[in-house]
């Protein structure tokens, strides 16, 4: 098995605007490793710190405690800094930054030097499909052309890491989903690495290496995809990442009280006190019931489903029904926990089976 190096070490990273010991970090004790060739998504809601952290990897900021490294190389710390321009490092924004004065290749080569070799930059042009707009200008392109000729710039150079600040969220969905496919391959063909934000967490799950779950200036898990739907350790990840319900619980040893009924875990530790049950809206019966508990106050359209938010015990809970379902807005139900299907507690994480 080859061992691969780490291409991005960030260490114990913290940083606030404010320079006052009263102001909150917006980054409070960053840790990140990102191996060559990987896509790492940076998965959070807004103002969670995620941009932030691209301004201190690009340079544009100064930590106020840690260190990043990039190949091996200190790039940023309290005591040194290195250069944007010389940390050989891409960025890709959401509003393209290009230059609208200047055509295709132009944009394309303005981060090379002038003596430069252009057999990447031709390389990036044909595999991106826009070596026919060559003396073509931005305003002349679509969407889709606007966003490949930004990649092709930000790699043209030889950068061996990339920036993408939420790269897609401009674009139509088809033209999204297109692109943002083609993106792991591409870092690879050309032994570059990247590390991408995104709010979208379908998005970060379905093309990206690793993932790490951001929220309050805080990494809570850092894991491939797989391992974060199946072993997510914080309340957090587990609503963020697949939506599911966080209901407050009172727990007696193995047996879990919560608004939607009572019932025994199969896997627990003694003396620990649960806080919290974390469950899919998949995981949820819903049955019209006059006698029931619970009030239909939302329905959604999804596509292949709905998803009904239901008023129960003074706490909502989201369900997911078929499309034949004829559960309607009003409707009293009664809700309850489907048999073999998963369950998470916390603190812990610790995973159950109805």
């Amino acid at each position: 098995m080859t061992v691969k190096n780490n291409a991005l070490i960030i260490n114990d990273l913290f940083h606030r605007y404010e320079k006052s010991k009263k102001t909150s970090w917006i980054l409070d004790s960053i840790n990140l490793e990102i191996q060559e060739g990987q896509l790492v998504g940076l998965l959070g809601p807004s103002g969670c710190g995620k941009t932030t952290l691209l301004r201190l990897i690009a340079g544009f900021e100064i930590p106020d405690r840690g260190k990043i490294l990039l190949n091996d190389n200190e790039i940023s710390s309290i005591n040194k800094v290195i250069a944007p321009e010389k940390r050989n490092i891409g960025m890709v924004f959401q509003d393209y930054a290009l230059f609208p004065h200047l055509n295709v290749i132009e944009n394309a080569k303005f981060g090379l030097q002038i003596r430069d070799n252009t057999s990447r930059l031709d390389y990036l042009m044909e595999v991106l499909g826009i070596d026919s707009l060559r003396s073509k200008y931005p305003h002349e392109l679509s969407g889709g052309q606007k966003q490949r000729l930004a990649i092709a710039r930000a790699l043209a150079p030889g950068t061996s890491f990339l920036l993408l600040d939420e790269p897609f969220c401009s674009l139509d969905l088809n033209v999204r989903l297109r692109i943002r496919s083609e993106l792991p391959n591409l870092l690879r063909s050309c032994n570059a690495s990247g590390l991408m934000v995104t709010h979208d967490p379908q998005e970060a799950m379905a093309i990206c290496d690793k993932v790490a779950i951001m929220n309050e200036g805080k990494i809570h898990q850092c894991e491939k995809p797989q391992s974060l739907i199946n072993n997510p350790k914080t309340v957090f990840v587990s609503s963020f990442i697949q939506g599911n319900n966080i209901l407050r619980i009172n727990n007696d040893k193995n047996t879990l009280y919560s608004p939607i009924g009572k019932f025994i875990a199969n896997n627990y530790k003694i003396n620990c006190i649960y806080d919290y049950i974390s469950i899919s809206p998949k995981s949820i019966n819903l049955i019209k019931s006059n006698e029931g508990l619970g009030v239909v106050i939302s329905k959604e359209f999804q596509g292949e489903f709905f998803i009904c938010k239901i008023s129960i015990k003074g706490v909502n809970v989201r369900v997911k029904v078929e499309l034949n379902n004829d559960i309607d807005l009003g409707d009293k139900c009664d809700i309850s926990l489907k048999k073999n299907h998963s369950y998470y507690l916390f603190p812990g994480g610790l995973k159950n089976i109805i």
